[in-house]
């Protein structure tokens, strides 16, 4: 081989380990609850806008029809603020959840604060 062809195998490689190790700990639901919560509590303004997306992307998705079996009803014209006060709030109350997975635990967070008449 080549000096060059065996330099490029081996950045290759290098760049793969980080990749691989990084994957093995994401688990079959993806983000954990209290992951979003680091997030959504983070002084870093790319975690706090994906923060933001997120909820706010459970939220839309809530307006079509239910996100892990829940429901909300009357929650189209919100800011993302006040949906992840909603999330801080219940993450608060309920740190127990937190270990399953962030979709769940925002679309159980929405809900309660925007519950459907039975």
């Amino acid at each position: 081989m080549r000096p060059f062809s065996i330099l490029t195998l081996f950045f290759c490689l290098l760049c793969a380990l980080p990749i691989r190790s990084t994957l093995a700990a994401v688990n079959s639901d993806g983000m954990t609850g209290h992951e979003l919560l680091v997030m959504c509590n983070s002084r870093y303004d790319t975690d706090y806008g994906f923060c933001a997306g997120y909820v706010s992307g459970i939220a839309n998705a809530m307006l079509a029809g239910p996100v892990s079996g829940e429901r909300a009803c009357s929650h189209g014209p919100v800011r993302s603020q006040q949906l992840i006060d909603l999330y801080r709030s219940y993450a608060e109350i309920f740190p127990e959840n937190l270990r399953g997975a962030a979709a769940k635990n925002v679309a159980v967070a929405i809900a309660r604060g925007f519950p459907c008449p039975e």
